[in-house]
C-alpha cells in the first residue's frame, strides 16, 4: 500500500476551495489511479507553492536511464527509512510533494475472497491530500511516491500499512521541511478513528467510473 487510489468527480467550485493555495492544480479524475500514470501534485518551488504533474514511481534524479528501465518498486516510500535510503534521500530533503486525493483501495482476504475495499477520510472537504516525495528528471519532467506508515488501528485488518494522509496544518510544514526526523511517529496521524472503510466489488486493471466505489453487503 498504496497501490490505487482516486480523485473524484466533486463540483470545481469545490475543488477550487479544497485546493486554493495550489496554483494551476489539474485536478485528474480517475477512479482507477495506477503506478507510472500521471497524476497531480504541489510542491514549495523557489520559495512558491506550485501545481504540478508526475509520473506516479519514484526515479532518482541520478539515474540516466529511461524511466522505463528503473527496476525498483518505488511507487511508495516507507516513512521510517525514506530520509536515509539512498534512492529517496535527496527528495526527502528537496523533492517534499502532496497529491490529492479523494480516497484510496486496498486488498484484503485469501483467495476467492480477496476483495478490494475503498477507505477515505470522514471530514467536509471533498479530498485529502497524501504526503509525497519527487524527483526532477533531466528533461524536467517530474516522478513521484506516496509516503506509507504503519496502518491505523481501524484499518490494519485490511492492511498493516496505509499511505501518510496529513492534516490541514500538516501540509505546509511538511513542504517546507519544517517537520523533520523527530516529527515523524505522529506525521499523519492526526486522521486516526475518521476512516471509512467500505467494501467495493472486485475490478479490473483498466475499469474506470464512480461505479467502482459503489459500496456492497452481499458476500461479506
Amino acid at each position: 500500500m498504496c497501490g490505487r487510489f482516486i480523485l473524484g468527480d466533486a463540483s470545481w467550485a469545490e475543488y477550487h476551495d479544497a485546493l486554493r493555495f495550489i496554483r494551476g492544480a489539474s485536478g485528474h479524475v480517475s477512479y482507477n489511479i495506477k503506478p507510472t500514470q500521471t497524476v497531480s501534485l504541489a510542491r514549495v518551488v523557489d520559495g512558491q507553492l506550485t501545481a504540478g504533474e508526475a509520473r506516479w514511481w519514484f526515479v532518482p534524479d541520478w539515474f540516466n536511464g529511461s524511466v522505463r528501465d528503473w527496476k525498483a518498486t518505488t511507487f511508495n516510500a516507507r516513512i521510517e527509512t525514506a530520509a536515509t535510503k539512498p534512492v529517496f534521500r535527496k527528495a526527502w530533503k528537496q523533492g517534499r510533494c502532496i497529491l490529492p486525493a479523494s480516497g484510496y483501495y486496498e486488498w484484503a482476504g485469501e483467495g476467492p475472497e480477496r476483495r478490494p475495499w475503498f477507505i477515505r477520510v470522514a471530514q467536509n472537504n471533498p479530498i485529502f491530500f497524501f504526503a509525497g516525495l519527487c524527483a526532477t528528471r533531466a528533461d524536467n519532467s517530474l516522478s513521484c511516491a506516496i509516503l506509507t506508515r504503519d496502518a491505523d488501528r481501524d484499518l490494519n485488518h485490511l492492511h498493516h500499512r496505509m499511505p501518510v494522509i496529513l492534516t490541514g496544518e500538516e501540509l505546509l510544514p511538511w513542504l517546507s521541511g519544517e517537520i523533520g526526523d523527530a516529527d515523524l511517529a505522529n506525521l499523519g496521524t492526526g486522521w486516526k478513528g475518521c476512516y471509512l472503510a467500505t467494501a467495493v466489488r472486485p475490478f479490473g486493471r483498466d475499469e474506470d467510473g464512480p461505479e467502482l466505489i459503489e459500496p456492497i453487503t452481499s458476500g461479506l
